[in-house]
């Protein structure tokens, strides 16, 4: 199984990643460095939640099929 990798960066307040940790909206939808349209479940981003929301670079590893296999902070 070959695996990919993309780089996109977020800056969400905490006010904006609010709406998705209370269960409003559940998907995220970025555009990677790459161009490449991201669609993340909020699950993937949860732990990055802080007081002040979610901000920095992240690098994403997804299968063939687009399914998320690992995300990490990449600063």
């Amino acid at each position: 199984m070959t695996q990919r990798t993309s780089r996109f960066s977020i800056s969400l307040s905490y006010d904006e990643a609010k709406v998705f940790y209370t269960g409003s909206k559940n998907r995220v939808q970025l555009t990677a460095f790459d161009g490449k349209t991201i669609n993340l479940p909020w699950s993937a981003l949860q732990p990055f939640f802080s007081a002040s929301g979610i901000q920095g670079r992240f690098r994403i590893t997804y299968d063939n099929e687009g399914k998320l296999v690992s995300l990490a902070r990449d600063d």
